[in-house]
């Protein structure tokens, strides 16, 4: 299985996810915006790869980086970030990669607007 998390650096303790994935058998594919050398140690030996881009606000990097993961690793299984800023980005990943885990650009609207929560 391969899973992409979005910025498994921030916050810090985002590692015990990508530890308890690794742990499991799962490919942990990070992409982050964070110098390779400044990751916490356990995360790096959580990591099986890490694809750093200058900025997760643009969405090119990050697609670049989800396609670089697609050819070497295969299918992308799941793309999370468990972060409330980067669900929209998240979903419109899920939507280009035909990744069907998680919801999709078409369903995230709900998410983030508080009147559409209430319902």
């Amino acid at each position: 299985m391969n899973f992409i998390f979005i910025s498994p650096q921030f916050p810090h303790t985002y590692w015990n996810f990508c530890d308890r994935l690794h742990r499991n058998g799962v490919n942990v594919l990070g992409i982050g915006d964070s110098p390779y050398d400044e990751l916490d140690e356990n995360l790096k030996r959580s990591l099986t790869e890490y694809y750093r881009v200058d900025s997760l606000e643009d969405y090119d990097q990050v697609l670049r980086a989800v396609g670089f993961f697609t050819f070497k690793y295969g299918k992308i299984d799941w793309v999370e970030s468990n972060n409330e800023y980067w669900l929209a980005q998240d979903a419109r990943l899920r939507t280009d990669f035909h990744i069907t885990t998680g919801v999709n650009q078409d369903e995230v609207g709900g998410f983030n607007m508080k009147s559409d929560m209430k319902a």
